[in-house]
């Protein structure tokens, strides 16, 4: 098994509850700015886009327990 997919058997074996939060995934705008980015500066795009997941769940899940 690639690391690839491990990873995406890791993320298939998360539980996220459905249809809640919305606000906290990424944007279409966002995702091209990272793209574009990536031509420039590949690993500092890769550590950012883990950096901003980390920081999106992190505010779902306070949400999360807000409600």
């Amino acid at each position: 098994m690639s690391e690839i997919e491990r990873i995406q058997k890791y993320i298939d074996r998360t539980k996220f509850p459905e249809g809640k939060n919305h606000g906290y995934s990424m944007c279409f705008w966002e995702i091209e700015m990272l793209r574009k980015h990536m031509d420039t500066d590949m690993s500092r795009t890769m550590i950012l886009l883990f950096e901003y997941g980390r920081a999106k769940g992190y505010r779902a899940a306070k949400a999360e327990v807000r409600v």
